[in-house]
């Protein structure tokens, strides 16, 4: 067995409602979970009563984290696609950088790299593809 253990949702909503009443202490010898993950538990129980139950993890917003600049570079390449015009990674880099001096987030340490693209193309998912005939 791995390093780390995962726990579904209605597993850890179980060990909330057994610490509500005996304490995270006797949570964790009667789950054998450790108390430190009760504690993080307990902050996430809003997150953990939306999710499904058999769910093991909460990934987090599929966001990325300059939101406007991500749109306007998504409408950028959907509006070459829409032409009928191939996209690169460069052109979609370029693009980013510009819409980020224009917007101001430049000066926030935001460089469009080959993995904040391929991040970008998979968040919208985007892929490249060439033009058929």
């Amino acid at each position: 067995m791995g390093q780390y253990a995962s726990y579904t949702a209605a597993f850890k909503l179980k060990a909330l409602d057994y610490a509500l009443k005996h304490g995270n202490h006797a949570v964790s010898r009667h789950f054998g979970v450790d108390e430190i993950l009760i504690r993080y538990w307990k902050k996430q129980h809003d997150k953990l009563m939306a999710t499904n139950s058999t769910r093991r993890a909460s990934r987090g917003p599929k966001s990325g984290k300059f939101p406007e600049m991500e749109k306007a570079v998504l409408e950028y390449v959907k509006d070459i696609c829409k032409h009928g015009c191939a996209v690169s990674l460069e052109m979609i880099r370029t693009q980013a950088r510009t819409v980020s001096r224009w917007l101001g987030t430049a000066t926030k340490n935001f460089r469009p790299s080959s993995g904040w693209t391929t991040h970008f193309m998979r968040r919208n998912e985007l892929s490249l593809r060439r033009p058929t005939s």
